[in-house]
């Protein structure tokens, strides 16, 4: 009975609530009808809008994404390639220090063999 009657009372509220609003409209009711019509039009051509441009961004995003992938592969392969030709560069003098060392070993070994040999 309590859900019967507030059920009720919200119907004949929004009644209430209509008829006095279209009562105290400071327009017609088909002035009112076309200013409704014309929001709700301008409504929709600002959400078409906006859906266009959002398909532009995501199309643009898809572009960018696939020439920033080029760019990084490029660059991924020329810095592969540098250290490489870097690599080949530096070999013979890498072989060169090592000649060296093993000079300079060489010879400190035999500085201390004189060493000890002086010493007994």
């Amino acid at each position: 009975m309590k859900a019967k009657s507030l059920l009720f009372g919200f119907m004949v509220g929004a009644a209430a609530a209509g008829i006095s609003t279209l009562l105290t409209a400071p327009a017609s009711g088909r002035d009112t009808l076309r200013c409704m019509q014309q929001r709700k039009e301008n409504l929709q051509n600002q959400i078409s809008e906006l859906n266009h441009k959002l398909i532009q961004l995501k199309d643009t995003a898809i572009t960018a994404s696939k020439e920033g992938r080029k760019g990084i592969t490029a660059f991924s392969s020329d810095v592969t390639h540098s250290i490489k030709n870097w690599k080949q560069e530096i070999l013979p003098h890498q072989q060169e220090l090592q000649k060296e060392l093993q000079a300079i070993e060489s010879a400190l070994q035999e500085l201390e063999k004189n060493l000890n040999g002086q010493k007994a």
